[in-house]
């Protein structure tokens, strides 16, 4: 049981260092130091960083695939579609690093080269049976190469959201900047407006309401627009 919780506290010790200073800035000497614990005793868990990586993604995985079930014994509702994205972007925002640094980690690990593609896959295909469920019961009316552009799109937002928000100049600072991405998900549902029908088209209308107005646009539209001239 003490090794199963030092793995554990190993692995939520990583995470919280990758997402705040980024994995390649951050060393299994970090990890030990910061949990008070031997590099010896974290060796003995996982033998190295990319080790480390992998535990995290296959947990990562695992929990995305989980919340993407379709419900059992009834149909899809509105209150379904907002809890999908809610939980999609809680997810993201948890791991950001998977994504904020994947170029970095596909060179750096082969098999993370062959992991992450296989992962994009489930969950596309996943989301093409969430998306026909909505049209069968009326929620939203898509046809089939709308549903897949939709879902590519949607995959696009959710997975590069924090690099454009770092590289806008919205995230300077790890600490406190969960809201910012959150933003995420205003942006998926004005994606998902032109589909929407029903009930569906209501709960849209309430959900954008609860949001509010977002600054992002402004604030991106009114930064400087000269370059420097370098020495």
């Amino acid at each position: 049981m003490k090794a199963s919780k030092t793995k554990e506290r190993i692995l939520q010790t990583s995470l919280a260092l990758f997402n705040e200073k980024g994995e390649r800035a951050v060393t299994t000497n970090h990890i030990a130091s910061e949990l008070g614990i031997s590099p010896g005793n974290l060796y003995y868990h996982y033998r190295n960083k990319q080790e480390i990586i992998r535990a995290l993604f296959d947990q990562y995985r695992q929990e995305t695939v989980d919340v993407l079930n379709m419900p059992e014994g009834r149909d899809l509702t509105s209150s379904d579609k907002i809890q999908y994205f809610q939980s999609l972007s809680k997810q993201l925002w948890s791991y950001r690093f998977l994504h904020r640094d994947i170029h970095h980690l596909i060179e750096a690990n082969p098999e993370f080269q062959k992991l992450y593609p296989i992962f994009a896959s489930q969950v596309m295909k996943q989301g093409q049976k969430i998306y026909q469920g909505f049209v069968d019961v009326g929620l939203m009316e898509m046809t089939p190469p709308e549903i897949e552009a939709l879902i590519i799109n949607l995959w696009i937002v959710l997975t590069n959201w924090s690099n454009f928000l770092y590289m806008s100049g919205h995230l300077k600072d790890d600490k406190d900047s969960e809201h910012l991405v959150w933003q995420a998900l205003r942006q998926m549902v004005f994606l998902e407006g032109p589909y929407l029908r029903g009930e569906s088209r209501e709960t849209y209308e309430q959900l954008l309401g609860n949001m509010g107005d977002s600054n992002l646009f402004a604030v991106l539209s009114n930064s400087p627009t000269k370059i420097a001239d370098s020495d």
